[in-house]
């Protein structure tokens, strides 16, 4: 396959997941907010830059195993520190080829302000983070690219949140808004913008349902994938509903599915998450 249908079909990651333990809610002073989880991503398929679907060649498949532990802990009232640690194990086969590349991923680390607000049932947050990828992507001595695990770059991630219980519209509903934007430090970029909206209902004291829509546009001036196979230039729109059982009080386990609905330059794909919350 070549490089530049191979840089198409896959989608980096760091990109494609965010664990849906929203940090949008504050975990309190002197308290952890812990969330692992594990998320599954197949694809057969893909848009390319017209958003015009095309199947694999050769039977061709993607498929993505993300591992990831993401934290929180409550400095005082107004500041938390917050960290995403991810594992990342890729594979790309066709007829008589496969590729495959597992490594930890972009470590993100950084910091939230919540400012006071009136309504305590209300949360606006900032956070700023830095991007410190722990891979090194992989290309085979036949001039084959395997699935990246990243940018291969540093970089920073600012993003504003708005999160909160409207009570007095609909009892016991939540919502978490995220809009942010990242910038890799390499000389291509790329420059990164992203939405990220969850509403959920509590059914009863234990369990919940929620809905989750996501974006990112990915953008870079440059847009050719011979270099290096990675691409760099591509959007997305994905889909997920899920539900969530509390066990006890400190621990919570939440399971989704996801589907994307319309993209660019990048795979067409679904798959399913599992993670927990622990809080302390």
């Amino acid at each position: 396959m070549k490089k530049s249908l191979l840089a198409a079909a896959i989608i980096i990651a760091s990109c494609i997941f965010s664990i849906n333990a929203k940090a949008g809610f504050p975990v309190g002073a002197g308290h952890w907010l812990l969330s692992p989880g594990y998320y599954y991503y197949t694809a057969t398929g893909y848009w390319d830059n017209n958003r015009v679907y095309n199947s694999y060649s050769n039977n061709g498949r993607f498929t993505s195993h993300y591992l990831g532990l993401y934290g929180v802990y409550g400095i005082n009232r107004n500041w938390e520190f917050v960290f995403n640690v991810p594992f990342v194990s890729q594979t790309y086969s066709e007829t008589n080829l496969l590729t495959q590349n597992s490594s930890l991923g972009d470590v993100t680390a950084g910091f939230s302000y919540y400012p006071q607000m009136r309504n305590l049932n209300t949360h606006f947050s900032i956070t700023g983070s830095i991007i410190i990828p722990l891979y090194q992507n992989v290309v085979y001595p036949s001039g084959v690219t395997a699935p990246s695990i990243g940018f291969q770059s540093v970089g920073a991630e600012v993003k504003a949140s708005l999160a909160g219980s409207p009570q007095n519209f609909i009892k016991n509903c939540y919502y978490d808004l995220s809009l942010g934007a990242r910038q890799y430090f390499s000389t291509y970029g790329p420059t990164q913008f992203f939405f990220d909206g969850t509403f959920g209902v509590a059914v009863d004291e234990d369990w919940k349902i929620y809905g989750n829509l996501s974006t990112v546009s990915s953008q870079s001036n440059y847009t050719s994938t011979i270099t290096d196979g990675i691409n760099r230039d591509f959007s997305y729109l994905r889909l997920t509903v899920g539900a969530g059982f509390r066990v006890n009080k400190t621990l919570q386990i939440f399971g989704n599915i996801f589907q994307d609905i319309s993209g660019r330059n990048i795979g067409r794909g679904h798959g399913f998450g599992l993670f927990a919350v622990i809080r302390f």
